[in-house]
This record gives structure tokens, sequence and C-alpha cells, in this order.
């Protein structure tokens, strides 16, 4: 369930919204081994690639997503 804050519609999608999931262990592990070697938080990568995976599938994503740090 996702819980926004109670603006009006258009308002809400213009700031970043908090988002509480459950997922295995093992890709939990994986995600904090990845965004450890990419230097990021985990937050951040995980954000990068659910926005990334929208857009790969054609979702109209905000033009804010995080993009991946430079090495």
């Amino acid at each position: 369930m996702v819980s926004l804050n109670p603006r009006s519609a258009a308002s809400q999608f213009r700031s970043s919204q908090r988002l509480t999931i459950t997922v295995a262990y093992s890709t939990l592990d994986a995600l904090v081994e990845r965004s450890s070697r990419e230097g990021r938080s985990l937050s951040n990568l995980a954000a990068y690639l659910l926005e990334s995976s929208l857009d790969r599938r054609g979702v109209e994503a905000p033009s804010a997503a995080p993009q991946p740090r430079a090495r």
C-alpha cells in the first residue's frame, strides 16, 4: 500500500515521496553490495532501478530521476 500526502494529485508528483517495501534477504544483500560498489546510497540505487525499469517499459518517469554517480 502506498500512502501519499493529502495534497492535490498534480502536486504529489512534484516532490519525492517515501515508499516502504519488503524484499527477500538475497535481494537486499545484492542491492547493498551493488550500492556499496557504486558508491551510492541504498535508497538512491533503489529509486534509480525502479525508475529505469519504468523507462524501459515506456512508462513516463519524472525528469528528476537519480543518475548513477561517476566513478
